[in-house]
């Protein structure tokens, strides 16, 4: 797989506060295909999984580098994807103008649906969460937490390991958890959503 050209057109753009990023880093939490879009003639190499589409856009091969691709990503829009390959990191971004384009040996080939985890929500603008002490219910000693777009999030890990960071959000996206990511190298800030939460 090539780099997509339109990666290179991310970086002129105005940052944006947060992205929603699927960690996919099993096989069977996505179903790969290839699309059509709009803006290209070619056929594109995609993933499909909660009936959206992502085109293939970087393989990196390490986890702090991918989070960088993400970020700037970030910037054209707010919903990507990442999986895990024997290169390393593959960053996909999200296509919602996108179309099936089945194998041509096989025009009517359907494509398999898959229902994956949670979205980790990424967050690398420090003018879009502040720090706080949360109450929650099962907890006595209020917890030191992060408050993005209106809701509540207790630390759960923070580290200058990428890939133990986003390792463990993809096992708690998979859970089900609802998880924030704070990028600020060299440290990442792993939280876990707290709905019934109150400030301290």
């Amino acid at each position: 797989m090539s780099v997509s050209p339109r990666l290179d057109s991310l970086v002129s753009l105005a940052p944006a506060p947060g992205m929603a990023c699927k960690l996919l880093f099993d096989r069977d939490l996505y179903t790969p295909c290839h699309v059509r879009v709009p803006d290209t003639d070619h056929r594109l190499s995609a993933i499909y999984v909660d009936n959206q589409f992502y085109s293939f856009l970087k393989i990196v091969p390490e986890a702090r580098k991918a989070l960088d691709v993400v970020t700037r990503l970030g910037k054209r829009d707010h919903t990507a994807a990442i999986t895990l390959t024997r290169r390393g990191y593959a960053v996909w971004a999200h296509e919602p103008s996108a179309s099936y384009a089945p194998p041509a040996r096989k025009p009517g080939y359907a494509i398999r649906p898959v229902f994956g985890p949670q979205p980790c929500l990424m967050v690398s603008d420090k003018t879009a969460y502040q720090t706080c002490r949360l109450q929650v219910p099962d907890v006595t000693k209020p917890l030191m937490a992060l408050t993005y777009n209106d809701r509540y999030y207790s630390f759960f890990k923070q580290d200058i390991d990428a890939a133990k960071v986003l390792d463990i959000a993809a096992k708690l996206a998979r859970r089900g958890d609802e998880t924030l990511l704070v990028i600020e190298p060299p440290t990442f800030t792993l939280a876990l959503l707290e709905p019934n939460a109150r400030l301290v």
